[in-house]
């Protein structure tokens, strides 16, 4: 939808958006916890959006009470769960649509019935599945 390696930080911006000292900063990247944009000599260190996403990911397990390492693990996790489920709605998704006066997210038919489609529907906040035949669809 939008790049965002155009999206760059410089390192007070990241600390103010992030409230997370330079100071700490610093020591997350020289620890390996976070990599700043590689910099020309007399440049301030910079993050890209991914980075500051991770900073903030970090501070919020931080303020949990895990330990920094721990913190980068479970963004870690985080992040890889986020990219497969970004994979998965690429895939399945169809289209949005409307069953019984309610949103649905239409994510097609299940490969060993192609008369049905599955769809995610949003009740009053509550997230259910429901399957269709394909005929109702049109």
């Amino acid at each position: 939808m939008f790049n965002d390696e155009n999206f760059i930080f410089g390192i007070s911006e990241a600390s103010k958006m992030t409230n997370v000292s330079t100071r700490q900063l610093r020591y997350w990247e020289k620890r390996g916890y976070i990599k700043s944009l590689p910099k020309q000599t007399g440049e301030s260190r910079q993050y890209s959006f991914r980075t500051l996403i991770k900073i903030i990911g970090i501070k919020y397990f931080l303020d949990e009470g895990y330990t920094l390492q721990a913190a980068s693990k479970k963004v870690i996790q985080y992040t890889q769960n986020a990219h497969l489920l970004k994979q998965f709605v690429q895939q399945r998704f169809k289209r949005l649509t409307e069953i019984d006066g309610l949103p649905a997210i239409d994510l097609g038919s299940p490969e060993e019935h192609p008369d049905q489609k599955i769809y995610g529907i949003m009740d009053h906040g509550n997230a259910k599945i429901v399957i269709r035949p394909t005929a109702l669809d049109a």
